[in-house]
């Protein structure tokens, strides 16, 4: 099996991007794959969206944004992947066509996703929730994820190996999500530090 961890900052639009390719190759793909897509919030990614979009000075109020943002998909994972998922997709694209993050525009989605509100309600503020991001956080560092998005792959038949990547392109999610791949990838001890992990570097 294949276990595809899809790093992205939620406010970026590539990471949309490549969110609904990468959906579209897993459905497709022959071997088993369990995918997490997992929203992650630094510094750096802060400060290069606020810049992106041109308002650099909001800085503090884009942070604020993309911590809620965050902490309502990891309060949605606790109701399965797949919702979280739609959550996500469906809030990035009424973002990025201009509309604001409310506490209203939150609850009519997760109404539109069919998604439990109540038990989203209690979630989302909850002490779980903040560890489940904090998690996030530090598995993001310890695989050595430094942009974004970022794939890390990693199989787990037989001998675990593993590998990162920034590429996106057809030709870099076929080599990496197909059997074939298996043998390209170094061997995983457990720990995906920049030492144990195969980096595959755009094309």
């Amino acid at each position: 099996m294949l276990e595809v961890y899809h790093f992205v900052n939620p406010l970026s639009g590539d990471s949309l991007e490549t969110e609904k390719k990468l959906a579209s190759y897993v459905t497709t793909a022959t071997e088993k794959i369990a995918l997490q897509v997992v929203p992650v919030m630094t510094m750096q990614s802060v400060h290069e969206t606020a810049v992106a979009l041109g308002h650099p000075e909001q800085e503090q109020v884009l942070s604020q944004t993309m911590y809620r943002f965050i902490l309502d998909v990891k309060a949605l994972q606790f109701q399965g992947k797949k919702v979280a998922r739609r959550f996500l997709e469906a809030a990035q694209t009424a973002i990025f066509s201009g509309q604001p993050y409310t506490d209203e525009f939150v609850m009519g989605l997760v109404a539109d996703i069919a998604a439990d509100q109540t038990l989203f309600l209690e979630d989302r503020n909850s002490d779980l929730t903040i560890q489940a991001y904090r998690a996030d956080h530090n598995m993001a560092a310890e695989m050595g994820v430094t942009q974004f998005p970022t794939l890390v792959v990693y199989n787990t038949n037989g001998a675990n190996h593993a590998s990162r990547t920034t590429d996106f392109s057809d030709e870099s999610l076929r080599s990496l999500i197909t059997p074939t791949a298996n043998q390209q990838l170094n061997t995983y001890d457990g720990y995906l530090h920049n030492g144990h992990v195969t980096e595959i570097e755009e094309g």
